[in-house]
């Protein structure tokens, strides 16, 4: 298995793999939106993708988000995709990728990663929790909805 941060020139091929994960949370599968979503990621360096490759194909991924934490003045990613297409989860893709983000933070000056899954998701609760993630307690989480204009 093969670790490497994408280049925007995969997009078309990770495209699936992504559309997959969008149908895992509810949405509607839109390959030609995921390959252009994807795209438009890397060529505007706006997120890192690593990706997880056996035999020349793409298993998995996480995609990390570059934000700031104003108190801290420090750099934080949020992971805010994780995803191992089903019949290689027993193949150690997820933690693998788990350790690959911490690595690209941790060499690019970032305070921390922070994530957030849905609380019934105990696989994915599991496997953050064996990679040393803590339950953030300390802080409630709010989401507003915006409407398009």
């Amino acid at each position: 298995m093969n670790i490497r941060q994408a280049k925007t020139s995969d997009a078309a091929a990770l495209a699936p793999l992504f559309n997959q994960y969008r149908e895992f949370y509810r949405q509607a599968s839109d390959l030609q939106g995921a390959e252009a979503f994807l795209k438009a990621r890397l060529e505007n360096h706006e997120s890192v993708i690593l990706t997880a490759e056996e035999n020349g194909e793409f298993i998995g991924f996480t995609q990390l988000y570059p934000t700031f934490s104003s108190v801290s003045m420090k750099r934080i990613y949020i992971l805010n995709d994780l995803f191992v297409a089903p019949y290689a989860r027993t193949k150690g893709a997820g933690g693998r990728l788990l350790s690959a983000a911490k690595d690209y933070a941790g060499e690019n000056g970032a305070k921390c990663l922070t994530l957030q899954t849905e609380h019934h998701n105990r696989k994915a609760r599991s496997l953050y929790e064996q990679n040393g993630y803590e339950e953030d307690t300390g802080f409630v989480h709010y989401s507003l909805n915006v409407p398009a204009k």
